[in-house]
């Protein structure tokens, strides 16, 4: 995962998480919607069908890395589910340390 980063300094700016952390993921801190986002002008279909970037879902930490603004960010892996709960896309991202909440296994 860090490989290609090159860390020179004494206090580390990295850390991997082995094993894995339980967390939960606000993911509308996450995935913030763009701006002038209004939910009553999306489609029932896709209300239902898209993507849920409303919901707070479990994920696993793997890593933290800390950003050029001194903010920490988590890597983790989550299922984002779809409107209706029938479905979801598993995915890892970088997310903010403030949509991070540790969980109980």
């Amino acid at each position: 995962m860090f490989d290609s980063w090159c860390d020179e300094f004494s206090e580390p700016l990295r850390r991997v998480l082995d094993p894995p952390m339980p967390v939960l993921v606000d993911l509308n801190i996450a995935l913030a919607p763009g701006p002038g986002f209004r939910r009553d002008a999306i489609s029932m279909r896709t209300k239902t069908a898209g993507l849920d970037t409303t919901a707070t879902v479990p994920g696993l930490l793997h890593a933290w890395a800390r950003t050029t603004t001194g903010a920490w960010i988590g890597f983790v892996r989550l299922g984002i589910p779809t409107g209706d709960r029938r479905g979801y896309v598993e995915t890892r991202q970088w997310c903010p340390a403030r949509a991070l909440t540790r969980r109980e296994p």
